[in-house]
């Protein structure tokens, strides 16, 4: 009887870490769930605890381009993910207006291996603006659709 119980044990136990190892292959490199907090992306988001759809394998397969919404880990802050809409990729010149932190108008070359991320609502928005290209390591995936709290497609996928 107890090598029965070994047995079971044991294939519950290898079936319990290859779902697991699924879940995690699939959230890592397939899609993904995540939360929209903060003003910086309103009007398309509202900030107020939006769960958005994300595919991870865009990185991968077609690239990103210009007008998709992505989720990144923040250049400033690597404990904390972000969203925001890229607006250039590697090659293509970004002009930056006056800010807080700049007297003068700025034009900015996106090095290869980046990207140029904004938030929708600029004057609440920390982003590319302040901390410059974001490295295309630090993305996480392409927000896909909006699933909370009304279901829609996102503009640029």
């Amino acid at each position: 009887m107890t090598g029965s119980y070994w047995h079971t044990a044991t294939r519950a136990g290898v079936t319990f870490i290859q779902y697991l190892s699924t879940f995690y292959c699939i959230s890592k490199y397939g899609i993904f769930f995540s939360k929209v907090s903060g003003p910086s992306m309103f009007p398309t988001f509202a900030g107020h605890g939006d769960i958005v759809l994300v595919e991870a394998i865009c990185k991968q397969i077609d690239g990103i381009k210009p007008g998709d919404v992505v989720i990144c880990t923040r250049p400033v802050n690597p404990a904390e993910n972000i969203i925001k809409r890229v607006t250039a990729v590697a090659g293509e010149e970004v002009v930056v207006y006056p800010d807080r932190d700049h007297a003068e108008i700025r034009k900015v070359e996106v090095p290869a291996g980046h990207v140029w991320v904004q938030g929708d609502n600029l004057v609440h928005s920390l982003d590319s603006r302040q901390y410059g290209p974001v490295p295309l390591a630090l993305l996480k995936g392409r927000v896909i659709f909006q699933v909370w709290p009304q279901p829609k497609s996102v503009p640029g996928w």
